[in-house]
């Protein structure tokens, strides 16, 4: 168990470093630990909950969180991953990791392109279905008509294979919305933490949790999302891009490669 415990922290902190949660990890240790999917993915939901909750603590302080957009992107999120987390019983395993592979390779190019898009300045649109954002001397504008299936898409793939959807929000925030990469983070660590407790309570209608591992995992997971967090506060944005690229391209080809083995 001490093993597990400090992959965990590790993993804790890399991923509250770049408001993703953890899940995109958290899934695959637990898989190698000898979880099936579905409770791998229950679990793992806690766990995001636990860190994303932790990361946003110290991102609040350092008045980071964009509470409106996350409020607002949060709603249909947390709808879909609602609904994600009670019908991923009707899904096949060996499907869902194939999906799993597939979310880490898309994920990854968003991720290039908004390291990219981001290196030259874009102007800022503006439109009738558009709304401006002002917020910590940052100015953006976001797709009304996109965010609302968007949104509900990342909350649902999220409920279903437990990722809470931090690493497909934080490249899109980045690329489609113009929002810093600081900025997208931070406010994805409270999105992070709904999705997951949300998706959560889908799957918990139809399985239970292993309640004592959840709480062990869940303390160590706590203290590293604060580590993490505080790091990321005090790096410069194109180095938060920068892990964010490079942690999602390992996990898109680790995730690939296992699951073509597999086969």
């Amino acid at each position: 168990m001490t093993f597990e415990i400090i992959v965990f922290l590790i993993f804790s902190i890399l991923m509250s470093m770049v408001g993703m949660g953890g899940g995109i990890l958290y899934v695959p240790l637990l898989l190698f630990m000898g979880y099936d999917f579905q409770h791998a993915s229950m679990l793992s939901l806690f766990l995001i909950t636990v860190t994303g909750l932790s990361a946003f603590g110290r991102f609040r302080k350092a008045k980071l969180v964009d509470w409106q957009l996350a409020l607002v992107m949060e709603a249909f999120t947390g709808l879909g991953a609602f609904t994600g987390g009670l019908t991923s019983v009707h899904f096949n395993g060996v499907h869902l990791k194939i999906a799993f592979g597939v979310a880490l390779m898309v994920a990854a190019y968003f991720m290039y392109r908004s390291q990219k898009e981001q290196e030259r300045k874009n102007p800022l649109k503006i439109g009738r279905f558009r709304w401006r954002r002002s917020f910590g001397g940052n100015e953006y504008s976001i797709n009304i008509l996109q965010i609302i299936p968007v949104t509900f898409l990342i909350g649902y793939v999220a409920g279903v294979l437990g990722i809470a959807g931090g690493v497909f929000k934080v490249p899109i925030m980045i690329l489609w919305f113009g929002i810093p990469a600081k900025i997208a983070v931070a406010t994805s660590s409270l999105m992070v933490s709904f999705t997951g407790l949300l998706g959560l309570g889908g799957h918990l209608m139809n399985e239970s949790l292993d309640w004592k591992l959840a709480l062990i995992l869940g303390v160590v997971v706590f203290i590293g999302a604060k580590i993490g967090s505080r790091i990321s506060i005090g790096l410069p944005e194109k180095k938060v891009k920068t892990a964010m690229a490079f942690i999602l391209t390992g996990l898109a080809v680790f995730m690939i490669v296992k699951t073509l083995i597999a086969f």
